[in-house]
């Protein structure tokens, strides 16, 4: 095969978020976004309980897969109430008051990888579809926050999933393949870049290539998929100027 035969394999390519595109505590993000929102619905719920449940909903998102009948959001609201009693208003409040006067405590634990923004740039000049593939737990805004502390421009992606706007979550198939369903393109001609071996190398199920970023890998001890193509940022990017020509 020749070197303009190889080239424009893809026709989509889906990016990981944390330890992707950018760098991020989760350890400690995580617990502290919960934490505000428990804050405020105290009237109603104890803050432990709160936080533990909301944490033990979000482990049920990524774990069990679910029928795909309701959204993630949806999967959140409905547990919240059959748990706590939590009506949606509430949980609708909490988020609102997160967004508009805690959101920036947060920020102290994303950091912007300069090289993984030059790679979206380059990925965006060829005009191929980037998707912003971060497991979808969180609200739109939290991933929108995370893009704009990571330096990262929205407009570069034609999709991203939220838990609003998803069913599924990474690992399971179901995530990859509505993702390609929403693009109009087969999952074999969509490449997944993701540094977690379960996570993101999880697209071979559907037939979606991967690329394993090991700047920061995440290993989980859980199941592991075969990686396409492997490297740290600066191989991705060759990798990539080298495929898309």
């Amino acid at each position: 095969m020749t070197e303009t035969e190889k080239k424009n394999t893809f026709e989509a390519i889906l990016f990981d978020l944390d330890g992707t595109l950018l760098r991020a505590n989760m350890q400690k993000f995580i617990p502290l976004y919960i934490r505000g929102l428990a804050a405020h619905c105290t009237e109603l719920v104890e803050p432990e309980k709160f936080e533990r449940t909301l944490l033990t909903i979000i482990r049920e998102l990524i774990h069990t897969e679910g029928d795909g009948s309701l959204t993630n959001e949806e999967r959140v609201y409905t547990r919240m109430y059959q748990e706590l009693a939590l009506p949606k208003s509430m949980m609708d409040e909490s988020l609102a008051h997160l967004r508009e006067n805690s959101l920036d405590e947060l920020q102290e634990f994303v950091h912007p990888i300069p090289l993984a923004k030059q790679i979206v740039k380059d990925c965006q000049e060829k005009g191929i579809p980037l998707v912003l593939a971060t497991n979808p737990v969180f609200p739109k805004f939290m991933i929108q926050a995370r893009m704009e502390w990571a330096e990262l421009e929205e407009d570069s992606f034609t999709y991203l999933t939220s838990y609003e706007n998803s069913h599924y979550c990474k690992p399971h198939a179901g995530y990859f393949q509505a993702i390609a369903k929403q693009l109009g393109i087969i999952p074999e001609n969509c490449l997944m870049v993701g540094n977690d071996l379960s996570h993101d190398l999880a697209a071979a199920a559907v037939g979606m290539k991967t690329y394993l970023v090991d700047t920061w890998l995440v290993d989980r001890g859980g199941p592991e998929w075969p990686c396409d193509y492997r490297g740290d940022h600066s191989s991705l990017q060759q990798f990539l100027q080298e495929q898309l020509g």
